[in-house]
Order: C-alpha cells, then sequence, then structure tokens
C-alpha cells in the first residue's frame, strides 16, 4: 500500500488529531497568502461562501466576519474529526457557519448556491481534481467566483553545500511525490480552470519561506526520508546525516527552505 500523508482520508489515520494540528499550524504560517487570496474572490457584504476542505475551520471564521451578518458561510470537509474541530472554532467565535461532512465531489447543496466557493490545499490530494472543480462550479452561481490554492511538490527550495546531502533531499522529494495523488497541484490550477470555461482566470504565486521546525513538520521529512531508505534510494546513514546537517545549518542560523504556493481564481460563466 502506497505511504501517504493522511490528508487523503484523515478519519481512516492512525494520527488525525495531528493532521489537526498540523493544519492549525500551517492555518497560522500561510494566513498571509491566503488572506491576499479573499481579495480574488470579491467578496461583498452579504455573500455566500464555501469553503471546501474546510480542515478546521479556521477560513470559515474569517469569511464570516468579512461577509457580516447578512452573508453566509458553509464548510465542508470529508473528515468527521475535521468537521468536530470547525465546529469548535466556529462555536468559539459565535458566528453563524454551516458545516458538513461531505466529500467535494459531492457537495450537499442545490446548484448556484454560493457567490464564491474556494479549495485551500485540497486538489493537492484528488485522484480526478476535475470532477472535483466541477462540482465546485455546479453550486456556485453565473458570474460568481471559484478559487483554489496548492503548492507544487517538486518545487521545494533547500539550501545545501554538500552534494550527498543534496542527492538525499532529491530521494525524499521524489518519495514525498509518491506520498501525494496530486502532487504538482499548484501549477496544474490554471490550464484546469481555463480548460472548464472560467472568466477573468487570475493567478496570484506567492513564495513561502520554511523554517527548520516547519520544514521538518510541514514538509513531512521524516516519513519522505523513511520511504526513500525503504525504496533503497538512500541508507538509514545517509537519512540521519541529513537530518543532522539540517540541525546544524538551524543552529548556525544557515537554514533556508521555500516553497511556492498558487492562488488561481475564475469567475464562472
Amino acid at each position: 500500500m502506497r505511504k501517504t500523508t493522511g490528508f487523503s482520508d484523515v478519519d481512516a489515520s492512525t494520527r488525525a488529531d495531528a493532521l489537526v494540528d498540523y493544519l492549525a499550524i500551517l492555518a497560522e504560517r500561510l494566513a498571509g497568502a491566503r488572506r491576499s487570496g479573499y481579495e480574488m474572490l470579491r467578496l461583498t457584504s452579504g455573500a455566500s461562501v464555501l469553503d471546501v476542505g474546510c480542515g478546521g475551520g479556521e477560513v470559515c471564521v474569517e469569511l464570516a466576519a468579512r461577509v457580516g451578518p447578512n452573508g453566509r458561510i458553509a464548510g465542508v470537509d470529508p473528515s468527521e474529526v475535521m468537521i468536530a474541530a470547525a465546529k469548535r472554532a466556529a462555536g468559539a467565535s459565535a458566528l453563524p457557519i454551516d458545516l458538513r461532512v461531505a466529500s467535494i465531489y459531492a457537495l450537499p447543496f442545490p446548484d448556484d448556491a454560493f457567490d464564491a466557493v474556494r479549495a485551500e490545499r485540497v486538489f493537492q490530494h484528488l485522484e480526478d481534481p476535475e470532477a472535483g472543480l466541477r462540482e465546485m462550479l455546479r453550486v456556485t452561481r453565473t458570474g460568481g467566483r471559484v478559487m483554489a490554492i496548492d503548492p507544487d511538490h517538486g518545487q521545494h527550495g533547500l539550501a545545501l553545500d554538500d552534494p550527498a546531502h543534496r542527492r538525499v533531499h532529491d530521494a525524499s522529494t521524489r518519495a514525498l511525490l509518491r506520498m501525494i495523488a496530486n502532487p504538482h497541484s499548484g501549477t496544474r490550477l490554471r490550464g484546469m480552470f481555463l480548460r472548464a470555461g472560467l472568466a477573468e482566470v487570475e493567478q496570484v504565486i506567492h513564495d513561502v519561506e520554511i523554517t527548520h521546525p516547519d520544514f521538518v513538520q510541514a514538509v513531512f521529512l521524516r516519513d519522505r526520508l523513511d520511504m526513500a531508505v525503504a525504496a533503497g534510494d538512500i541508507t538509514r546513514a545517509d537519512a540521519d546525516g541529513f537530518v543532522a546537517a539540517l540541525e546544524a545549518r538551524h543552529r548556525d542560523g544557515t537554514f533556508f527552505a521555500n516553497a511556492f504556493g498558487y492562488n488561481v481564481a475564475g469567475t464562472k460563466r
């Protein structure tokens, strides 16, 4: 069975609670890029907005504040664990948010139900992203906006001097690409939106610097290295030496890593 990040089926994962915490960390780290994406949705007071793959609900709470008391915010996630976390966040905010367990492939809303529909870091986990986009479009009114945000997992940058460490990093990146259903999603989004017939398609690319602690956690470093060792691409000694080298860079202040996020939005004709 293919080793995965766990996000394709959170409830079946042995670390569902850790994945909830992981999303909360990412929501904090990526807040700037996420909030700039709200402008691409062209939201007005009273708008109705759906967040697909809402995770722990941070976005739903922010969107509810933006559209005001006359607006409508809904969030769906295929994970009961995630929706439970989102309901806790919504309850703490005292904002009215409709939260449901549902798949992107079968959204529980009628046609043309929303002024804007968004999905953040969702398409990378889809085996059939085009079908997911079609369903998002179905529930968006004509003239409404649809947005997706994703990285391309082949584009992580990492400062390294030793060619042997570069070889380990390359092996771990290949492992990561095998762990994710649609790993190059970010760079595919714009073309997919255009093929789906969306108008006024915009793309904004964010360069995000990654700290050493986040590099270890947010890009599944140890899982990647374990997978590369299991595949015979590197040895355990190679993996341990690589981890030690990154820790040394962190201590002496020379650690640097980055990734690119792609915000793509378009208008339903």
